[in-house]
């Protein structure tokens, strides 16, 4: 059997890399980082006794070790709440890592204690591993911190899919071409070379990588503010035909005034103020509606404003708004306007759904000091679904709604928050944009 000494020196090796993989994600993990790291630290001493076992029995423990690798892995991504492949991407370079640094620890070993049957389990494989990690973790911690905030601002699926092959690749060459620690293997300059050189390899690639998702960041920022354009242009279309629309029905309703007003002498003449009052009733609803409404002084938010107005009459939905905005926004307005029309269509097809009592959309938003805030609360009788903290899509089943997640980012772009909530029967929608 594996001495506990022996088990306990190969655990310290590997809890400090299971904290280097959980640290730098603290932020996005679904427990605290304690609880996320428990199981980790109780299965990792489960592994090196077994492996301490059949290694002693004169067996090779490499597939039990792989089995327990996926197993960590597993937990990683149960832990972690992001996109699986951006998460595979970062841990496999985090593996890269880990295994390099080993090497490093066992070269050092090697070369001041050479010992042909070492296995590279006593105190002193502990001192070098923790000594070379002391030494590294730092620019590698800083440089997780600057990748992961590139990596998971990035929305570009169909790149994930393929970019964790990358780092993938690397496991694989290391494991192939420098898998063998033997004493005498691991003592060479070559060995150490070649780990150090694929680790260096990994660093460009990945610099390479992540100075292309920067492009792919402005390419997507350049796309989505294209997009904006066009869709305020289609709202100040659709705007323009309400208006032709509503001088036809003015000019419909002059036309029509005179006989109207002799129908009401006629209810005069008669003394029939009841027949009156239902004839002006039946009347008023059929005049056209006032789509001129100012609902806020800022132009373009109320050309915003006053589409949905009409999709609100047009479906009978109370429409409540309140926009205390200046003429000119002090932020992004086609942004601002995306975000509050990505609100107000969602809204408005979530009114659309209600059957049991009478739909309503309430928007709330005033420019105060140096932030921008809305809130838009309306009907909604099916409680929407999350997934990793992310709203799922009415409209395509398992996906993402394009329209919340574009809001989010319009809000993390000005260092500002978009919170989305339901309850009883009513959707909560709060955005703080900065200046």
């Amino acid at each position: 059997m594996i001495s506990w000494s022996a088990a306990i020196n190969l655990m310290i090796q590997a809890i400090p890399a299971h904290l280097m993989a959980y640290w730098p994600f603290r932020d996005r993990l679904r427990f605290p980082l304690w609880k996320a790291l428990l199981p980790v630290c109780l299965l990792q001493i489960t592994e090196t006794v077994f492996f301490g076992t059949i290694v002693q029995a004169g067996g090779d423990g490499m597939k039990l070790a792989y089995g327990f690798a996926l197993v960590y892995m597993g937990i990683y991504f149960f832990s972690v709440r992001d996109s699986r492949s951006k998460i595979l991407f970062l841990y496999l370079f985090i593996t890269d890592y880990t295994m390099i640094l080993w090497g490093a620890a066992a070269f050092l070993e090697a070369r001041f204690f050479y010992d042909p049957g070492a296995n590279f389990t006593s105190w002193k494989s502990v001192l070098f591993t923790l000594a070379v990690m002391a030494v590294t973790a730092p620019l590698m911690l800083r440089y997780l911190n600057q990748a992961k905030e590139k990596v998971f601002s990035t929305d570009a699926p169909e790149f994930w899919r393929t970019a964790w092959l990358i780092p993938a690749f690397t496991t694989a060459i290391v494991q192939i071409f420098t898998g063998d620690l033997s004493a005498d293997n691991v003592r060479s300059f070559r060995f150490l070379f070649a780990r150090v050189l694929l680790l260096l390899s990994v660093f460009v690639v990945y610099s390479i990588l992540l100075d292309a998702l920067d492009g792919i960041r402005r390419q997507a920022a350049l796309t989505e503010q294209a997009e904006v354009q066009e869709q305020l242009l289609n709202l100040q279309r659709m705007q323009h035909d309400q208006l032709l629309q509503y001088n036809e029905e003015v000019k419909t309703a002059r036309h029509d005034l005179r006989q109207h007003l002799n129908v009401i002498w006629t209810y005069l003449e008669e003394d029939d103020i009841d027949g009156l009052k239902e004839y002006l009733t039946a009347y008023e609803r059929k005049l056209p509606p006032d789509i001129r409404r100012t609902f806020t002084k800022n132009f373009a938010l109320n050309v915003v404003c006053t589409h949905y107005a009409e999709e609100a009459r047009k479906y009978e939905i109370d429409y409540d708004v309140e926009l205390d905005m200046p003429e000119r926004l002090p932020v992004n307005e086609p942004e601002v306007c995306a975000l509050l029309g990505n609100l107000l269509e969602n809204a408005v097809e979530a009114c659309r759904e209600v059957r049991r009592s009478a739909p309503f959309i309430r928007v709330r938003g005033a420019w105060e000091d140096d932030h921008l805030v809305f809130a838009v609360d309306n009907s909604c009788e099916t409680e929407p679904a999350w997934k990793d903290g992310r709203l799922l899509s009415s409209k395509r089943e398992g996906g993402f709604g394009t329209g919340t997640r574009s809001v989010q980012r319009t809000a993390e772009r000005s260092g500002g928050t978009a919170k989305f909530t339901y309850q009883d029967g009513v959707f909560y929608a709060s955005i703080f944009l900065y200046e």
